[in-house]
């Protein structure tokens, strides 16, 4: 990496839920970026019925004293994982993404290179420049929830659920105020950031382990996806 370009200090927060198979592959890949130079990794288990807390805590104890990893645990959902590891954030800026990393380490490769004025690096699969490979019903899907977001949260973003890199202060900020309990907190968080009028841009990442493919009942989560978004938009009026 270009020494110039390399971010001094950034906080990663994972929540991990049913990732025993490559929660030591994400941490392992964190640790070994150029990218950054100071890392600290808060992983938030959240209930799962796997071996996931044992083996996040088992690699872990195998580092050397200096990394700087901090594991909690959480009632089960993302929004939970997200609410409980916030206020343990150090660095100014944080990744917030899957603990299956699927976006490798795409959106702190453009972060790294950009001028930092922004206080939402939203990584979006709607991005122009992404590169995505998606069956055509996740595509469906994806145009769907961005009308509803548009409709009745008045977002003009084309995914807001990616992973994102936030100025932690802000994140803080509005932690207060988060209530979601599952995936749905990235719209959240994107949500308060714009009515706060804090800024914020969408930028590419590549898809690189779609672990998720499998865990996505359509008709169902459209439906709470719908139910949340009028939910949230009430909340504001």
């Amino acid at each position: 990496g270009n020494i110039d370009n390399m971010i001094k200090e950034l906080s990663v927060l994972l929540p991990l839920h049913n990732k025993e198979h490559c929660i030591e592959d994400t941490i392992k890949a964190l640790l070994s970026t150029n990218l950054i130079d100071k890392i600290q990794i808060i992983i938030v288990e959240n209930e799962s019925t796997d071996n996931s807390l044992l083996t996040a805590e088992k690699v872990a104890r195998s580092m050397n004293a200096e990394t700087d990893i901090t594991i909690l645990t959480s009632t089960k959902g993302k929004g939970n994982a997200i609410r409980e590891g916030i206020p343990f954030i150090k660095y100014e800026w944080c990744l917030i993404t899957g603990a299956d990393l699927p976006f490798g380490l795409t959106a702190i490769e453009f972060f790294s290179k950009s001028s930092k004025k922004y206080d939402l690096y939203l990584g979006s699969k709607g991005h122009p420049e992404s590169i995505i490979s998606r069956r055509f019903s996740r595509r469906i899907y994806s145009q769907f929830f961005y009308l509803l977001r548009k409709k009745f949260l008045k977002l003009n973003y084309l995914d807001t659920h990616g992973s994102m890199i936030a100025r932690s202060k802000n994140l803080k900020e509005i932690n207060k105020i988060l209530v979601q309990k599952e995936f749905f907190i990235d719209t959240e968080i994107v949500f308060n950031f714009e009515i706060l009028k804090f800024r914020i841009i969408e930028i590419p990442v590549t898809l690189i382990n779609d672990d998720r493919v499998s865990t996505v009942k359509p008709l169902i989560d459209g439906l709470k996806m719908l139910k949340e978004t009028i939910i949230l938009g009430l909340r504001k009026k």
